[in-house]
């Protein structure tokens, strides 16, 4: 990427959340997930989402990180991608807008069992 870069977010406070949390909520079951090496930064999630509610985030956010996966992706990563789940309805309309297709449904533990493969 060059040095023309969009502007990404670093006001926003970060926390995991739990996978039990997520699957005792009344919302679908079903979560937006995201292949990193298919996205290409466009925004284009972020813009079309009428709930205003995912992000691209400066990789800063979680340079503190105790966790050496998300110290890693700070250091790697061109952004960090976040969705509020308080506020995401699954309605898919970034889904269908993603152009390289980096934003796909998927089920609690479903991404990291089909990453291991």
């Amino acid at each position: 990427m060059t040095d023309n870069r969009v502007e990404i977010f670093d006001d926003y406070v970060l926390g995991e959340v739990d996978p039990n949390w997520l699957q005792e909520r009344v919302k679908p079951k079903r979560h937006i997930a995201l292949s990193p090496e298919l996205c290409i930064l466009c925004r284009a999630c972020e813009d079309v989402c009428p709930w205003e509610c995912i992000f691209m985030m400066s990789p800063e956010i979680v340079a503190g990180a105790e966790n050496q996966a998300w110290k890693t992706l700070s250091e790697t990563a061109g952004a960090i991608f976040i969705i509020d789940d308080n506020e995401c309805t699954r309605c898919g309309i970034c889904v269908d807008r993603c152009p390289p297709g980096a934003l796909f449904y998927s089920k609690i533990g479903e991404v990291a069992a089909k990453r291991k493969h």
